[in-house]
């Protein structure tokens, strides 16, 4: 039988543990833009000087302290060092690391995850607005349910199996996109299948000219609740971060929210550019959906290749980034000057071509993210229920 206990957090997990980096030395940094919402995996960091923040090493658990970071869920399981390799990032974050013998690093990553550690530090927030941080010491001081170092290592080993599946589909998205980067590179910009030089029947036109429509999207007053619920996908820049295809978002219209403004519904496979702020990410709409002003999207011609269009303004992303700024100040880039940016169109038979083959790879990405939407709500189901012991694992074989 499991005995499980209410303990202090900090009996079986070591907060902000104390390491040594000098200043100046050069160290891995995981930045809090590099942190996916809800995603175990570190997948990019940066190589810079140490001058401050949180230290690190493989195992830990990392997680945000100020609001919003933490609402959206930024916490994630170190990952990208070597073996007593040290590693920081932000003052904003809190780490958490497992003490060996009576807790298993997996098992502390999943807890932090849980509702159980999250709402206590949520609730926990102190600061002015914008600015509010979990005070350190609720954390340290609260009481949660531990069982005994063989069933934590269980509970672990099926949500890491979930989690370790989830990794996997991503790893082969980001492969299939960079294949079919570069085939476009290859066609598009080498010229590689034609002589390496542009023939002459293609023609150097604009975004309105590859564009049934450029849509720049509005949000429906949010004083009206009944405006927003959980048919319509709306669109934000957070929702595109890392995306391929945008098949979840923070936010859903109602029908009568989407129906206000039916000229900003947007088809499947149109192709969604931010243009302020974070200006210049790219990804493609998996079903009707609308978008906030920030946004400016283009539902491609008849024939016309969605994937040549969304390949296309990533090759543009930083040239749409500098339109998106002026000197130090963040300007809107408007509908007007997004679709005048100048393009490359092909002839349709070309982009039909390529479409050919370009096409299974974003079906198989798309598929993939399907996939991993169903993954996460499987793991986020039995998170509560296995951390609780309200699932009992006893009986199950590692």
């Amino acid at each position: 039988m499991c005995l499980w206990k209410n303990e202090k957090i900090s009996k079986y997990i070591e907060i902000n543990p104390k390491e040594t980096l000098h200043k100046g030395t050069l160290a891995k940094k995981i930045g809090m833009d590099k942190l996916k919402p809800f995603c175990r995996d570190v997948s990019e960091y940066e190589v810079t000087e140490y001058s401050g923040g949180v230290k690190f090493r493989n195992g830990d658990t990392i997680m945000a302290r100020i609001t919003p970071c933490l609402e959206n869920g930024k916490t994630a399981m170190v990952n990208i060092l070597e073996e007593n390799e040290v590693g920081f990032g932000s003052t904003e974050y809190i780490v958490f690391r497992a003490k060996k013998g009576i807790a298993d690093e997996d098992f502390v990553f999943y807890l932090v995850l849980s509702p159980i550690v999250r709402d206590t530090a949520i609730k926990s927030m102190v600061g002015s607005s914008g600015r509010q941080r979990v005070q350190i010491g609720v954390i340290q001081d609260m009481e949660v349910p531990f069982p005994d170092l063989n069933i934590q290592r269980k509970i672990a080993s099926i949500l890491k199996n979930i989690d370790d599946k989830i990794m996997i589909n991503s790893r082969i998205n980001n492969n299939l996109e960079q294949q079919a980067k570069a085939i476009f590179k290859s066609w598009f910009i080498d010229l590689e299948p034609f002589d390496k030089k542009m023939p002459s029947d293609w023609k150097i036109g604009t975004i309105h000219d590859l564009a049934k429509d450029v849509i720049c999207g509005k949000t429906p007053s949010t004083k009206k609740s009944e405006y927003y619920g959980f048919e319509i996908p709306f669109i934000t820049i957070p929702d595109m971060h890392g995306k391929t295809y945008i098949v979840t978002t923070e936010r859903y219209l109602s029908k009568l929210g989407a129906s206000l403004q039916p000229k900003k519904s947007l088809p499947k496979n149109s192709v969604c550019v931010s243009c302020i702020g974070t200006a210049g990410l790219v990804s493609l709409v998996s079903e009707e959906s609308q978008t906030n002003q920030q946004i400016n999207s283009i539902i491609p011609k008849d024939d016309f290749s969605p994937y040549y269009i969304y390949l296309l303004m990533q090759t543009l992303s930083n040239t749409i980034n500098k339109l998106g700024q002026s000197g130090s100040t963040i300007v809107n880039l408007n509908k007007s000057q997004f679709g005048k940016i100048q393009v490359t169109i092909p002839t349709l038979s070309v982009m039909l071509k390529f479409d050919e083959i370009i096409s299974p790879l974003f079906k198989k990405i798309l598929q993939n993210q399907k996939e991993n939407l169903k993954l996460i709500s499987l793991r986020d189901s039995l998170l509560p229920k296995l951390l609780s012991g309200e699932l009992d694992v006893s009986n199950i074989d590692l």
